[in-house]
């Protein structure tokens, strides 16, 4: 899911019992329907509680959201996670840098995507029939997760050791 269309999920537009998630609108501007992962279902099912209308993440964008995955971020780098300042301006509550200062939400789209493609077996086809990507050309920059036969001749290369004089 990208974030918006996170952001966007209304318990309405969820059958958790059935593990489904309808996306009302994608970033192509189609919905979609997905099925979750039988454990998110059921931390779904444990973050319902008795709502059974409105948002799923209660999260603004810019908010507690990107608080929370920016420390998160920070903690997995070892750096110290600095007090939030409610009226500090955003410009000084840029985090410092460390090793994931690159990690994203959408990092972890095209996370799924490699994994989907790679553990999961999907090809181009099948990704796009994820509802995720409109064509197989966009889904292609997957191709790269996908051991090919081709990767088995690097054994037929000669070895770098000695051969032993028999």
């Amino acid at each position: 899911m990208r974030i918006g269309e996170a952001m966007a999920l209304r318990w309405e537009d969820t059958v958790l019992d059935d593990r489904l998630a309808r996306i009302r609108t994608s970033k192509n501007g189609d919905p979609r329907t997905m099925l979750l992962r039988t454990d998110l279902a059921a931390g779904l099912i444990a973050h319902r509680g008795d709502a059974r209308h409105g948002p799923v993440f209660v999260f603004t964008r810019g908010g507690g959201l990107k608080d929370r995955l920016v420390r998160a971020r920070l903690e997995a780098c070892g750096v110290p996670v600095p007090k939030r300042r409610q009226d500090a301006p955003a410009s000084s509550r840029r985090p410092p840098l460390c090793r994931l200062s690159w990690v994203t939400f959408h990092t972890f789209r095209h996370t799924w995507a490699t994994w989907i493609r790679r553990y999961g077996g999907l090809d181009e086809i099948g990704l796009v029939a994820t509802g995720n990507w409109r064509d197989a050309r966009s889904a292609r920059r997957y191709a790269h997760a996908v051991a090919r036969e081709e990767w088995s001749k690097v054994d037929l290369l000669p070895s770098i050791e000695r051969q032993s004089k028999a």
